[in-house]
C-alpha cells in the first residue's frame, strides 16, 4: 500500500483548515537501503546549535542549507553521526522536495512553540511600551 504524501504547510492557502488526509507531525522517520531506521526531529537546543554553526532557513547558500537541516536533523536522535554518513543516506531519499519541505516544517516547529501567546487575540498585552 503506497504512503500518502503530506502536504507541506507552504502548498496550503493562507487561512485554509488543515485537510482530513493531513495530520501533525513531530518527526520524520526515514530508512536507509540497509534497512537501519532513522528518527528525525528539532527541538530549542538544536535549532539554536544549528543558528551558532551558521543554518540559516533562508540562505543564500542553497547547497550548503540544505546539507545543513538534513545533517542537523539526526542531532537529537543520532548525535555523533558522521556528516558523510548522513549524505549518503540523504543520496539515497526519494521525492526530496517533499522531504526538504517537512525537514523545514519541523525546524520551523521550536520557533513557533517559543512565540505562541500565552493568551488570547482580544487579551491586553502583559507588557507596555514607556
Amino acid at each position: 500500500m503506497a504512503k500518502k504524501v503530506i502536504p507541506i504547510e507552504s502548498e496550503r492557502k493562507e487561512g485554509k483548515p488543515m485537510a482530513a488526509n493531513e495530520k501533525e507531525f513531530t518527526k520524520v522517520i526515514i530508512t536507509d537501503k540497509q534497512g537501519n531506521k532513522y528518527t528525525l526531529e528539532f527541538n530549542a537546543r538544536v535549532v539554536k546549535n544549528m543558528e551558532r554553526n551558521g543554518f540559516k532557513i533562508d540562505a543564500d547558500y542553497p547547497y550548503s542549507m540544505i546539507e545543513k537541516l538534513f545533517t542537523g536533523a539526526f542531532q537529537m536522535q543520532h548525535k555523533g553521526m558522521m556528516t558523510e554518513r548522513i549524505m549518503a543516506i540523504w543520496d539515497e531519499q526519494t521525492k526530496k522536495d517533499d522531504l526538504l519541505g517537512i525537514l523545514t516544517k519541523l525546524y520551523m516547529k521550536p520557533l513557533e512553540d517559543l512565540m505562541k501567546d500565552g493568551g488570547n487575540e482580544d487579551d491586553t498585552p502583559t507588557w507596555e511600551t514607556v
